[in-house]
C-alpha cells in the first residue's frame, strides 16, 4: 500500500509539475519555404525544435512564428517528398528567412515521434525507426493494415486461425503480443482487439506507419517488448477534399474508402468511411472450409484539428468499426449459428476509439493525451460461444524541455482497463488501474554522438511496481554512417484467452499449469546505418543484430498430449536473435525505387537444457519491393514480394500426423497504376502471382465437431491467385 502511494504521489507530481515562466522578451521569426530552384514549397510544416510549438506554412510558402520566447530557437521545417532541415533563428527580428528543402531520396530526412515521443529526423533520432509512407501503402493495394506492412523486413504476418484467419504481426519472431500497436501515439490496439481489431484498420487514413525494432517498453509500458508499430493518421490539414478509393476482386469482393474534408483554416477536419464486402464462398484446397473468411465491414472515422493562426492546439479523433466475420462450411447459414451440426465460426465486432490531444498556450513544452476504446466481441466457434467486452481508457502527461543540451520528457501515464468473457478463466470482471511515470533524457554531446537513458516505472496491483529501463547511443562515426545501440528491458502482463487464438477454436482442451506471472525481458539491438552514394543515387543499407532473453516466458506445450495445450511460465528461458539487412535505393529521382531486405533469426526455447525452435517462427524470410514510373506514359508499375523459410509446426497423432516442419515458400505481387486526368488513378492487381497455398491448415476438417478437430497449422498462403480492379480520385488542396 506505502508504495501505491508513493507512486501515485510521483504521477501526481508529473503532472501537475509548474509551466516555466514565460519569458520577458518575446520574439518573432517570419520567413518563406522554397526549393533549390526558387519555387515556393506550399503548406510546410515549421515547429520550434524541443517545444510543442509550430505552425503550418500557406499556399505560398510563407509562415509567421510569434510570441517566442528565449535564445538559441532552432526550427524544424519539413514538407512531404522533401527532407526535413534545422534552421537557427540566431536573429528573429532580421526580416523575411528563406528556408530551402531538396527532395529526400533515401528517406533519412523523414519525420518522425515513435522513437523518442519527440518529433526529429530518422537521421537524427537516437532510436532506429523505420518510416513506412503512404505512397508506399499503395504499392500493394489492400484494405487491410497486416497485409500492408507484411513486406516491412523483419516483419511477419502469422496467421493464427485456419477457418477465421485471425493474425497477428510478429517483429524479429517474436509474437503478435510483444508488439505494442498504436494509433497516433495512443495503445488503443492490444488484448482482445489484437484478435480481429487490426483487420479494422484500413491503409487509406493512414499518413504513415512508424516500426521501431527493439524494447520500448519504458515509453510505452506492457506489450511493446519487440517493439512497436505507430500508426499515424492523417492530417486533416492536407487531406484532398474529396477522395474516393474503390475496388473489386475476381473473388467477388467489394470495397469503398471515401473521405471529405472541410477548408483548412482555425479548424480543420475530415470525415471518411470504409466498406467492405466478401460473401462468396472459396475453397481452392478441397477440405470443405471456406479458404478466406467471408465478412461485411463498416468503418465511420472523423479526425478534427484546432490550429488557430497556423498553431495547433488539440487534435480529436473518433472511430466506429462494425464486422461480421464468418469462416466454415458451406451451407452455413445464420440460423446455424452456435450449432452442433453444421459448423461455422461467426465473430460480430464492435468497436469504438476516442483519441485526442491538447497542447496548452501557456507553455510550449507541455502536452495531454487521451485515449479510450470499448471493444465488443460476440462469437461463436463451432458450438462455443465466446463473448468478450473490453475497456481501455489511457492518458498520459508530459513535459519536455530543453535544459541546455539536454532534451528531457517527463511524463505520467494512467491506464484503466476492463475485460470480461465468459470463459472459465474470466470468473469475474478483470479490472486494472495501471498508474506510471516515465523519465528520458536525450543529451547531445560532440563528435556526432547522441546519448539516451531512460526509466519507467508501472504499478499492477498483483504484481507490485515494474521498473523498465533503457539505454542507447548514437554514433554518427564518418559522414554517412550511423551507429545505433539500443538495450533495455520489458515486462508483459499476459491475457491469455485474447491472445492465443489456439486457446479459442480447436478440440485441443485447455489446461492452465499454474498461476501466470509477468514476462520479462531483456533486450539489445545494434544498428548500422550506411549511405553509399552513386552519384544522386545514393543507397541505404540497414544492418540490425538483435538478441532477446526472456524468463517468465508463457508458452504452449502442443507435445505433453496431443488432446491438449498446456500453458505455464517456462522453467528456463527462451531467446530471439538474429541479424537482418536492408538495402533500399531510389534511381532518378523516382523513376525507380526498389527496397531488398533479408533477416535471419534463431527463435527457441530453453527447459532443462533442452533447446526447441519457437512455432510459426521462419528461420530466414527475405522480402522484395519495386516501383519504376514510365515517364513516357502515365504508369506506374510496382512488385511485392516475399520468400519464408521453415518454421516450427504443432505435432498431431495418427493417422492426422503432419510434417512438423514448413517448405521454403514464396508469394508474389504486382500492380499496374494509370494516372488520367482530373485527380483520377486506375489500378490493376494481380495477388498471389504464381497461386503457391499450402495444403489444408485444418486437421480432420471431416469432422469439425471431433475430438482431433485443430485450426492451427498455418504456415503459408490458404489463398490463391486472384485479381484486382480500382479506382483512386482526389481532388483539392
Amino acid at each position: 500500500m506505502r508504495r501505491r502511494v508513493q507512486l501515485l504521489g510521483l504521477v501526481a507530481a508529473v503532472v501537475l509539475v509548474p509551466a516555466p515562466a514565460a519569458a520577458q522578451n518575446s520574439v518573432e521569426v517570419q520567413g518563406i519555404v522554397v526549393r533549390q530552384s526558387g519555387e515556393v514549397i506550399p503548406y510546410a510544416r515549421v515547429s520550434v525544435l524541443g517545444t510543442q510549438r509550430g505552425v503550418i506554412a500557406d499556399g505560398e510558402g510563407r509562415f509567421r512564428l510569434e510570441g517566442l520566447s528565449g535564445t538559441g530557437l532552432v526550427l524544424m521545417v519539413s514538407a512531404q517528398g522533401f527532407g526535413a532541415v534545422e534552421h537557427a533563428a540566431s536573429q528573429p527580428h532580421a526580416g523575411t528567412v528563406t528556408i530551402v528543402l531538396e527532395p529526400d531520396p533515401v528517406a533519412l530526412a523523414a519525420l518522425t515521434v515513435t522513437g523518442t515521443m519527440k518529433s526529429t529526423t530518422v537521421a537524427q533520432s537516437p532510436v532506429k525507426v523505420s518510416v513506412v509512407p503512404s505512397a508506399v501503402l499503395q504499392r500493394n493495394a489492400t484494405n487491410n493494415l497486416v497485409e500492408a506492412v507484411q513486406f516491412v523486413n523483419g516483419l511477419y504476418n502469422q496467421v493464427d486461425c485456419g477457418v477465421c484467419y485471425t493474425n497477428n504481426l510478429r517483429i524479429n519472431g517474436m509474437e503478435g503480443p510483444y508488439t505494442a500497436v498504436l494509433i497516433d501515439g495512443m495503445p488503443l490496439m492490444s488484448s482482445l482487439a489484437s484478435v480481429y481489431g487490426l483487420n479494422g484498420i484500413n491503409p487509406a487514413l493512414i499518413q504513415q506507419i512508424e516500426i521501431v525494432k527493439g524494447p520500448s517498453s519504458t515509453l510505452y509500458g506492457s506489450e511493446a517488448m519487440a517493439g512497436v508499430i505507430n500508426v499515424i493518421t492523417k492530417d486533416p490539414r492536407f487531406v484532398p477534399r474529396l477522395t474516393i478509393d474503390a475496388w473489386g476482386t475476381s473473388d467477388a469482393e467489394g470495397n469503398v474508402d471515401f473521405a471529405a474534408s472541410t477548408h483548412p483554416g482555425d479548424v480543420s477536419g475530415f470525415l471518411s468511411g470504409n466498406l467492405a464486402y466478401n460473401n462468396r464462398f472459396v475453397d481452392g484446397n478441397g477440405d470443405g472450409f471456406t479458404d478466406f473468411p467471408l465478412n461485411r465491414r463498416g468503418v465511420v472515422f472523423g479526425k478534427m484539428d484546432v490550429s488557430p493562426r497556423g498553431e495547433r492546439r488539440a487534435t480529436l479523433t473518433a472511430k466506429y468499426l462494425y464486422e461480421d466475420r464468418f469462416g466454415g462450411v458451406e451451407g452455413w447459414t445464420r440460423a446455424d449459428r452456435g450449432s452442433g451440426d453444421v459448423y461455422g465460426e461467426s465473430i460480430y465486432t464492435n468497436r469504438i476509439e476516442m483519441l485526442g490531444s491538447y497542447l496548452p498556450g501557456w507553455s510550449d513544452e507541455i502536452r495531454f493525451e487521451g485515449s479510450y476504446s470499448w471493444h465488443d466481441q460476440d462469437s461463436w466457434y463451432g458450438g462455443s460461444p465466446y463473448d468478450a467486452t473490453q475497456h481501455i481508457a489511457f492518458g498520459n502527461a508530459v513535459w519536455g524541455p530543453l535544459v541546455g543540451r539536454h532534451d528531457l520528457l517527463l511524463g505520467a501515464s494512467l491506464r484503466y482497463q476492463t475485460y470480461d468473457d465468459n470463459t472459465p478463466a474470466t470468473v469475474a470482471v478483470d479490472r486494472r488501474l495501471i498508474p506510471g511515470v516515465f523519465a528520458q533524457d536525450e543529451l547531445r554531446v560532440s563528435n556526432g554522438v547522441t546519448l539516451l537513458g531512460g526509466m519507467r516505472a508501472d504499478h499492477h496491483e498483483e504484481h507490485g511496481v515494474i521498473a523498465s529501463p533503457r539505454v542507447a547511443i548514437k554514433w554518427d562515426a564518418f559522414g554517412h554512417t550511423a551507429v545505433r545501440l539500443n538495450a533495455g528491458t520489458g515486462f508483459r502482463v499476459v491475457n491469455l484467452f485474447t491472445e492465443d487464438h489456439a486457446a479459442l477454436t480447436g478440440a485441443r482442451d485447455v489446461l492452465v499449469a499454474s498461476e501466470l506471472e509477468p514476462e520479462r525481458s531483456r533486450s539489445v539491438t545494434l544498428n548500422v546505418n550506411q549511405v553509399v552514394e552513386f552519384g544522386p543515387n545514393p543507397m541505404m543499407i540497414d544492418l540490425d543484430l538483435f538478441h532477446t532473453r526472456f524468463s517468465n516466458k508463457i508458452v504452449p506445450d502442443y507435445d505433453a498430449d496431443p488432446n491438449q495445450i498446456v500453458y505455464g511460465n517456462l522453467e528456463g528461458h527462451a531467446v530471439s536473435r538474429g541479424i537482418g539487412v536492408t538495402l533500399n535505393q531510389n534511381v532518378d529521382f523516382d523513376r525507380f525505387l526498389y527496397s531488398v531486405g533479408v533477416t535471419l533469426q534463431d527463435v527457441y526455447t530453453v527447459e532443462a537444457d533442452d533447446a526447441s525452435d519457437e512455432f510459426f517462427a521462419p528461420n530466414v524470410r527475405g522480402v522484395l519491393s519495386a516501383t519504376y514510373n514510365v515517364r513516357s506514359l502515365p504508369m506506374r508499375m510496382d512488385y511485392t514480394g516475399s520468400i519464408t523459410g521453415p518454421m516450427r509446426l504443432p505435432a498431431y497423432a495418427s493417422p492426422f500426423t503432419r510434417a512438423v516442419r514448413s517448405p521454403t515458400y514464396s508469394t508474389h505481387n504486382v500492380q499496374t497504376s494509370w494516372r488520367i486526368e482530373n485527380g483520377a488513378e486506375f489500378y490493376l492487381s494481380v495477388k498471389n502471382v504464381f497461386d503457391y497455398v499450402q495444403p489444408s491448415a485444418l486437421i480432420d476438417p471431416a469432422n469439425p465437431f471431433g475430438d482431433d478437430f485443430d485450426t492451427a497449422y498455418v504456415y503459408g498462403p490458404l489463398r490463391g491467385r486472384y485479381i484486382m480492379l480500382g479506382l483512386r480520385y482526389g481532388v483539392g488542396r
